[in-house]
């Protein structure tokens, strides 16, 4: 497995703005993925070098950036087998399809996984914002890993116990109304 270095957002980031340094990176990380789809259905390695040349200018010649709901390799790797396939079409080759050994398989759960956590996201925060003022506060720090007694101390709560009490309250209250939504059991388990 190739170590990473960079972020999603750096290494798309660096295809926009033509990173030498770092397009070559992306280009070792992926290689070996992109070669063994192209080669295992009817190509060579210069078409496979050709094909991820071909994926940094399609994406670097879009108006604008993609919003990556995969990592940025899968969605190369993607691209690349779109390529390859169109490619394989304007030949009249049949292909002889091989799914990727990690990434493909795992870019439809992947995203799938996404969109539950972005549904999950939306609807907390519609009942987050329901909620006091004084519970978001609290909830918010709770988030960013503040303890009780910097908590207690930065929203002038009386004492730490009344800080967990407080705390205690804000979450069931804010469970309570999650749980009430019609939306919460299919989320709850998934889509």
């Amino acid at each position: 497995m190739f170590r990473k270095k960079y972020t999603d957002s750096e290494l798309l980031e660096a295809v926009y703005s033509r990173n030498s340094k770092l397009i070559k990176y992306i280009m070792e990380m992926v290689w070996n993925q992109v070669k063994s789809l192209v080669v295992e259905n009817s190509g060579t390695k210069e078409d496979a070098m050709q094909v991820m040349q071909d994926a940094f200018i399609s994406i670097y010649s879009k108006k604008e950036k993609p919003i990556l709901i995969s990592t940025f390799s899968t969605y190369f790797v993607s691209i690349c087998k779109n390529m390859w396939l169109n490619e394989l079409r304007k030949r009249q080759v049949a292909p002889a399809y091989q799914i990727l050994s990690d990434e493909i398989p795992e870019l439809e759960s992947e995203i799938q996984e996404k969109e539950l956590f972005e549904k999950r996201r939306l609807l907390y925060l519609k009942y987050y914002h329901k909620i006091q003022k004084v519970c978001q506060d609290v909830l918010k720090l709770v988030a960013m890993g503040f303890t009780n007694e910097h908590i207690t101390t930065e929203l002038a709560f009386s004492s730490v116990s009344y800080t967990k009490n407080r705390k205690s309250m804000c979450n069931k209250k804010l469970l309570e109304m999650i749980k009430e939504d019609p939306e919460y059991q299919e989320l709850k388990y998934g889509l």
